[in-house]
C-alpha cells in the first residue's frame, strides 16, 4: 500500500476552487501532489506518497489508492499539470533537434521500450533546448481519462531552466542537488551553459560523494570556483551533509521561496520541499 510521507495544508479550510492549480509529479517510486492559488503565487497544500516498484507497476490501482488517502486527489479537479520525473530523458540542443529521430536518442541511450510513448518538450533557455523524454503509456492513459485536461512536463525541463537562470549570485561553476529518497538529481553549469543533468541512484552518503567527486574531475571544476546547491530530501545534521561540507567549501542549501507564498511548515526546513515547490511557483 503507498504511503503518505508528508503532508501540509494552508491554515484556512481547504477547499478546491476552479482557479486553483493542481500539479503532479510522479516518479518510480513517488507521486507528490501540489496545490496552487492566488493564480499560483501561493501553495494552498501539498502531499508526498512513496510506493515499491510493484506498486507502481499498476498505475490505475496506485493512483485509485492514493486518491483515497489524499485531501487533494479526493476533491473534483478537471485539469492537472503532470511532471514526469524519470531518468529516461535526453536534452538535445533546438538546432540539432529532429523529431523523426527522437525515438531513436532514446533507444540508444536507454534502450527499446514499447511499453512507453515518446514526449518532447521545449525549454526556454539560451541556446534553446528539446527534452525528448520517455512517459510509460498506462500513464499517460490513466491521467488523460481521470481528467478532462492534462498538461505534461518532465521535471528536467523545469530544473534547467531554474539553474541556468539563478548563475547570477554564485560563482561560475555550479551543481544544483536536489536529493530523494533513493536518487539525487545533479546539475552542472559552468561558465553560463548546461554541461549536465543526470539522474544517479545511491544508498550511502560514500556514493554521494563518489558521483559529486567524479563530476569534478570530468568537467574540471575547481573547489575555489565552485557552488552547491542543494535541496530536498537532506539532513544538515545527518553524515551526508556533514561529508558534502567537508568535500566543497562552498555549499547553499536552497530556500528561495517567500514565506507567505507556503503554509506553516512546521519543524521541517524549507529546502526539503523545495524541489516540489519549485514545480508549481
Amino acid at each position: 500500500m503507498p504511503n503518505k510521507s508528508f503532508s501540509i495544508y494552508s491554515p484556512e479550510e481547504f477547499a478546491v476552487e476552479e482557479s486553483d492549480q493542481l500539479i503532479l509529479e510522479i516518479a518510480q517510486s513517488h507521486l507528490a501532489c501540489i496545490v496552487t492559488k492566488e493564480n499560483k503565487t501561493v501553495i494552498a497544500a501539498c502531499e508526498f506518497f512513496t510506493f515499491t516498484q510493484d506498486e507502481g507497476s499498476k498505475f490505475d490501482n496506485l493512483f485509485n489508492e492514493i486518491t483515497r488517502q489524499s485531501k487533494i486527489l479526493s476533491r473534483t479537479q478537471s485539469s492537472v499539470r503532470v511532471y514526469i520525473n524519470n531518468e529516461y530523458c535526453i536534452p538535445v540542443p533546438i538546432f540539432n533537434f529532429n523529431k523523426d529521430i527522437a525515438a531513436e536518442l532514446l533507444e540508444v541511450v536507454y534502450g527499446e521500450d514499447l511499453a512507453s510513448a515518446i514526449q518532447f518538450q521545449h525549454v526556454p533557455v539560451e541556446p534553446g533546448i528539446i527534452n525528448v523524454y520517455r512517459v510509460r503509456q498506462d500513464v499517460h492513459g490513466y491521467l488523460q481519462r481521470r481528467f478532462q485536461k492534462v498538461t505534461l512536463s518532465h521535471a528536467y525541463s523545469n530544473i534547467i531552466r531554474r539553474a541556468t537562470s539563478h548563475t547570477s549570485g554564485h560563482t561560475d561553476e555550479l551543481i544544483t542537488i536536489q536529493f530523494y529518497n533513493t536518487f539525487m538529481i545533479v546539475v552542472v553549469v559552468k561558465n553560463g551553459g548546461l554541461q549536465l543533468i543526470q539522474t544517479f541512484m545511491y544508498e550511502t552518503p560514500e556514493d554521494v560523494l563518489y558521483y559529486l567527486l567524479n563530476i569534478t574531475r570530468q568537467f574540471e571544476l575547481f573547489s575555489e570556483r565552485l557552488t552547491l546547491k542543494i535541496s530536498g530530501m537532506i539532513d544538515v545534521e545527518f553524515k551526508l551533509y556533514r561529508e558534502l561540507i567537508t568535500y566543497f567549501k562552498r555549499i547553499v542549501l536552497e530556500n528561495e521561496v517567500g514565506p507567505n507564498a507556503i503554509p506553516d511548515l512546521g519543524e521541517h526546513p524549507v529546502h526539503y520541499f523545495t524541489p516540489f515547490f519549485n514545480l508549481a511557483l
